[in-house]
């Protein structure tokens, strides 16, 4: 996973909005046709609004389109929804590869709940998604890779529903464990991080666990899995062993696993896994957003978003 894909920064001005609303004169009537409008290697902010409404589409913006800002009119109001189930390459509702992506007030959803149907696939390095919602069942938001700052979004699922090897950074997120089958745990989270020099992992700070059923904070996709919880409130559904070590068994070492400051029913550690990791003030400003995703400062130099 390579941390720093493109080392531009295309600053802060938005050169050109456009428009998606199927009933309107001068628009586009699909945000697919808005995303292909924009050139190939486009380096200037162009932004794409999306009127209230639900699409019935599987939107891509290919890695030749960065410098895209996808804003919805809120996540209640923008839904972008599909059924597909046919595994992870090739299920997701929606996808973005390239580099220097925004995404805002939209809901992205997969219908399909028998097996991995994803609503979300983010590859693109520097990404921010801020106040989004993404609903499925398994493998909800794939997140890949590069670094990403997902802020005030809302994640449903059941099984490993935010997963990959993305290097991450959640503020104020709220994960709602769906429940569909309560006498088996889910698990929130399968982190991918393939070694010890593999700069993934996912931080969570503040925001909260809660929903219905059982449901682990996590179990390791790849062997060096990376999931830290800091000041983040967990209900009760929340399992008392909190972790499994799946890929990992009998290398549990490899794996970092960590609760800081953590509230609420489910946050009682006295019954965790032995090899849940303990941070030190200095460990965890190694995973604090400035030095975790922002050490170049490249979310400092994006447009405002409101």
């Amino acid at each position: 996973m390579v941390s720093s894909s493109n080392d531009f920064l295309p600053g802060k001005h938005i050169s050109n909005t456009i428009t998606v609303n199927p009933n309107g004169k001068k628009a586009f009537k699909t945000i697919q046709d808005a995303i292909n409008s924009v050139k190939n290697n486009n380096d200037k902010w162009v932004k794409i609004h999306i009127k209230a409404g639900l699409y019935i589409e599987r939107p891509k913006i290919l890695i030749e389109k960065p410098c895209i800002i996808l804003q919805g009119e809120g996540s209640q109001n923008t839904l972008v929804s599909f059924s597909a189930h046919n595994g992870t390459n090739d299920s997701s509702t929606f996808i973005s590869s390239p580099p220097n992506v925004i995404i805002t007030g939209i809901t992205f959803k997969n219908l399909y709940t028998g097996s991995q149907a994803l609503a979300a696939s983010i590859y693109g390095d520097k990404t921010f998604i801020y106040k989004c919602s993404f609903m499925g069942y398994q493998d909800t938001l794939y997140d890949a890779n590069g670094r990403h700052y997902i802020k005030d979004c809302i994640i449903e699922g059941e099984i490993d529903f935010i997963f990959g090897d993305g290097q991450s950074y959640y503020e104020n997120c709220d994960i709602k464990v769906i429940g569909r089958n309560p006498k088996v745990p889910g698990y929130v989270t399968a982190q991918g991080r393939t070694s010890s020099n593999d700069l993934g992992g996912f931080v969570f700070e503040g925001g909260s666990i809660g929903g219905k059923g059982k449901v682990n904070l996590g179990r390791a996709w790849r062997p060096f899995a990376r999931v830290i919880f800091h000041k983040t409130y967990f209900d009760s559904v929340v399992t008392p062993q909190g972790w499994v070590a799946w890929t990992a068994s009998g290398n549990e070492n490899r794996v970092t696993y960590a609760e800081v400051d953590c509230k609420g029913p489910g946050a009682d550690s006295s019954k965790r896994v032995s090899w849940m990791k303990k941070l030190s003030s200095s460990d965890l400003k190694l995973f604090s957003f400035p030095v975790f995703i922002n050490n170049d400062r490249w979310f400092d130099t994006l447009p405002t978003i409101s």
